[in-house]
C-alpha cells in the first residue's frame, strides 16, 4: 500500500487551491487594463470545452469497444478496446491541467490516473465479484491505470483472452472491466455536461486574479500538472526519490508501455495552455500575451519567450528519449535526467516567475519543493 499512498498524495497535490470561479474574485493593478475575459473566452470555448467534449466522445467509443470485447473476447476485439483506450488516455493528457471546477468536482484525477494501479486490489475485487469504486481502498484500483493492467497486464494476447474466456473468474473479469470503464465514461460526460450548461459562462465572468478566480485556477493547475509531470511521470520512476534506484514499474501505463507518448501528449498540451493555442492550432490570447501586456521580463528577454523556450527543450529532452519510460530510467539514465532538469527549470520559470508578475497566488502545495 505504499505505493499507493504515494501517489494518492499525488493527486490530492492540486486540490489545495480553491476551485470555483465564483470565490473571491478581487483585483490588484497587474494588468487590470488587460482583455482577461477575451482571453478567458478563448480557454473555455477554444480549449477547455472541446477537450471535454472530445473527452466524453473517445471515452464512450471506449465503453462500446469494452462492451464488445466482453461479449465476444477475441485478438480483433481485444485490439479495438485497446485502441479505444489508448486514444481515451492521451484525450485526458490533454485535460489534467483544468482541475478545478466541475473536474474537481468529479475528483478526476484521483478517479482516472491514480499510478501505478493497484494490480493485487483489482485481482480482489474479480475475485470477490464485489467492490466499492468509490471506496478509498480502491482508489488505485479504477480509472485508466487499471485499464492498463487488464487490458495489457499478461505477457500475451492470448493470454489476456484467456482471462476473459477459460479462466474460472472470467465472468467477475468482464464485469469490472465493464464497470471501471463505464465509471470513467460516466465522469467525462459528467464533466463536459457541466462546462456547457452553466460553468463556461462562470469561468469567463471570473475577471480577477485572487484565489479562486479562474485565472488563480489555471495557473495553479497549470503549475501543478508539471510538478506533477517531474515528479511522478519522470522523477519517481527515474529513482530520483528513492537514493537513484530506478523504478520503472511506477511509470505511467506501466503495463502497455505508453508511458512517452501520454507524457508528450501532456507536455504539449500545458504548453498550449499557456500560449491559449487550440487543438487546431489557432493561437488565441493566452496567458503569454497577459505576460506581454504587463511587460514581463526575465533577464534580457520577454518571460513569455523564455517559458516557451523552455517547454520547447522540455519536449525535445522528452522526444529524445526514444523508448517508454519504464524502460528508459533503467537504459537511457541520462536522457531521462535531462528531462526531469528541464522540468525543473521549467517549473521555475511558471511558478516562481509568472504568478508574481501577474499578481497570482500560488495556493496548492507540492511534495518536494522546487
Amino acid at each position: 500500500m505504499k505505493k499507493v499512498r504515494i501517489y494518492v498524495l499525488a493527486m490530492l497535490a492540486g486540490i489545495a487551491s480553491l476551485t470555483g470561479c465564483g470565490s473571491d474574485n478581487g483585483d490588484d493593478n497587474t494588468g487590470s487594463d488587460f482583455d482577461r475575459k477575451a482571453m478567458l473566452t478563448n480557454y473555455a470555448d477554444n480549449l477547455i470545452v472541446p477537450g471535454y467534449q472530445r473527452f466524453a466522445e473517445t471515452t464512450t467509443e471506449l465503453k462500446t469497444a469494452v462492451e464488445a470485447f466482453a461479449a465476444s473476447p477475441s485478438e480483433a476485439m481485444l485490439a479495438t478496446a485497446r485502441q479505444k483506450y489508448q486514444q481515451a488516455y492521451l484525450t485526458w493528457q490533454e485535460l489534467s491541467m483544468y482541475e478545478f471546477g466541475p473536474a474537481d468536482e468529479q475528483m478526476l484525477r484521483s478517479n482516472l490516473n491514480v499510478y501505478p494501479t493497484n494490480a493485487t486490489q483489482i485481482e480482489s475485487n474479480v475475485s470477490s465479484g464485489t467492490y466499492d469504486l468509490q471506496a478509498s481502498a480502491n482508489l488505485a484500483a479504477k480509472g485508466l491505470p487499471a485499464l492498463d493492467y487488464l487490458l495489457y497486464g499478461q505477457a500475451t494476447q492470448a493470454e489476456v483472452i484467456a482471462q476473459y474466456t477459460t479462466a474460472t473468474t472470467a465472468a467477475n473479469r468482464k464485469k469490472y472491466l465493464q464497470d471501471i470503464t463505464n465509471l470513467v465514461a460516466q465522469q467525462a460526460q459528467s464533466t463536459y455536461d457541466a462546462w456547457t450548461q452553466n460553468y463556461s459562462t462562470t469561468f469567463k465572468q471570473s475577471e480577477g486574479t485572487a484565489v479562486g478566480s479562474a485565472i488563480g485556477n489555471l495557473v495553479n493547475q497549470l503549475n501543478s500538472d508539471i510538478d506533477i509531470t517531474k515528479r511522478y511521470k519522470v522523477g519517481i520512476p527515474a529513482g530520483k526519490f528513492t537514493a537513484g534506484t530506478a523504478r520503472p514499474t511506477e511509470a505511467e501505463a506501466y503495463y502497455s508501455h505508453t508511458s512517452l507518448e501520454l507524457l508528450l501528449q501532456n507536455l504539449r498540451a500545458e504548453k498550449a495552455l499557456f500560449l491559449g493555442m487550440s487543438a487546431d492550432n489557432i493561437n488565441g490570447i493566452g496567458l503569454d500575451d497577459y505576460l506581454n501586456h504587463v511587460n514581463a521580463k526575465k533577464d534580457a528577454m520577454l518571460l513569455s519567450d523564455a517559458i516557451e523556450q523552455q517547454f520547447n527543450l522540455a519536449i525535445a529532452a522528452a522526444e529524445a528519449i526514444n523508448a517508454p519510460i519504464d524502460q528508459a530510467v533503467t537504459t537511457n539514465q541520462a536522457a531521462v535526467n535531462k528531462l526531469y532538469d528541464e522540468l525543473q527549470k521549467l517549473i521555475v520559470l511558471t511558478k516562481t516567475d509568472m504568478p508574481s508578475k501577474l499578481g497570482v497566488t500560488i495556493s496548492y502545495t507540492d511534495n518536494d519543493g522546487d
